[in-house]
């Protein structure tokens, strides 16, 4: 059975190499990859919102989930019951 014992290098310039190359990758993942997925998501809703405002269907059916959840989050269960009885 082989261990990476027999990858790692042995001399210093080459760890410095590999601690350099590993401080990097983290640095684009923290930072870069997590500025391409907050791009993506905001591309996202505006693409969705497009879409939504054209198609006139949609769009109410949007804007009245908007209101059932506004109410549900404003006055609780009791809207919604109401809305039922009516």
């Amino acid at each position: 059975m082989e261990t990476f014992e027999t990858y790692i290098p042995d001399d210093f310039y080459s760890m410095l190499v590999m601690a350099v190359g590993a401080v990097i990758t983290i640095w684009l993942v923290m930072f870069v990859v997590r500025k391409l997925i907050g791009i993506a998501l905001v591309a996202t809703l505006i693409i969705g919102g497009v879409t939504i405002w054209q198609n006139p269907t949609v769009l109410g059916t949007a804007q009245d989930t908007a209101v059932r959840y506004y109410d549900q989050l404003r006055y609780g269960s009791a809207a919604n019951e109401y809305q039922r009885r009516s």
